[in-house]
């Protein structure tokens, strides 16, 4: 009889054992996830660390952010929201989808230029890309666009690149289709460009009338949107030269 009081109580020593065992290690593993998911929003803000190399429109230059990373090519704001960050650009549209300006690997990756277009933003037509993260980091904002007091409150941006700076005027929202919008090509002669034009008008959940023409440049900013799989959010701003700063030229 004592022998098996013994056994029951090695046994409880080691059901214990073994319960503070896995209280520790879930205890460890919600640690880590919590870390883990702070970093991922600490480097989606690159403020705490980049904040000193932000340009001006008086003072429109990379230099500083070039000489961490050649691929910067701009600095992008857009008023009242999250959005502001530098843009890469390189020869794809994967490289910066999960690396960080210092070219490290993050999950919340980094605001790029597709690679089609010209890093000075002379293109009539740019596609900015960024992931669409919780607490408006990255382009998470981008989705409250679809919101109509929010499109309507916030009409404004800027564009920075080396020595030139653009004021953004947010004219339109759509929601479309990654796989079969034509707003990811890149088809940037006149034709091609009026029909983009009409196409945005026609397709617009919100669309403010700022009597855009072929002769503006377009900047698109798109980012996952949630609802759907192959869903995304595009936020449309005409470039404006900002003649304080010699900044981008429109040929009207």
């Amino acid at each position: 009889m004592e022998g098996v009081r013994r056994i029951v109580r090695i046994a409880d020593r080691l059901l214990d054992w073994a319960i503070c065992v896995v209280l520790a290690l879930a205890f460890l593993y919600g640690g880590y996830a919590i870390w883990d998911n702070y970093m991922i929003y600490r480097r989606a803000d690159v403020s705490y660390q980049i904040a000193q190399f932000k340009p001006t429109p008086s003072n429109p230059t990379l230099a500083d952010l070039q000489a961490i990373n050649p691929d910067v090519c701009a600095w992008i704001t857009v008023d009242g929201t999250n959005i502001d960050y530098p843009v890469l650009h390189s020869g794809d549209n994967t490289r910066y989808l999960n690396n960080d300006l210092y070219g490290r690997y993050s999950l919340a990756g980094s605001i790029f230029l597709d690679y089609r277009n010209t890093p000075d933003f002379s293109d009539p037509y740019s596609i900015l890309y960024g992931h669409h993260m919780d607490g408006g980091a990255m382009f998470g904002d981008v989705l409250d666009f679809e919101n109509g007091d929010f499109f309507a409150s916030h009409e404004t941006g800027t564009l920075i690149t080396s020595g030139r700076s653009c004021i953004l005027e947010i004219y339109a929202v759509l929601h479309e289709d990654a796989y079969v919008s034509p707003m990811f090509d890149i088809v940037n002669d006149a034709y091609s460009y009026e029909l983009r034009l009409g196409y945005i008008k026609q397709n617009a959940l919100f669309y403010r009338e700022i009597g855009i023409t072929k002769k503006d440049r377009i900047l698109a900013m798109s980012t996952c949107a949630s609802a759907t799989t192959n869903g995304r959010t595009i936020v449309l701003a005409q470039m404006v030269e900002d003649t304080d700063t010699g900044g981008i030229k429109n040929d009207k």
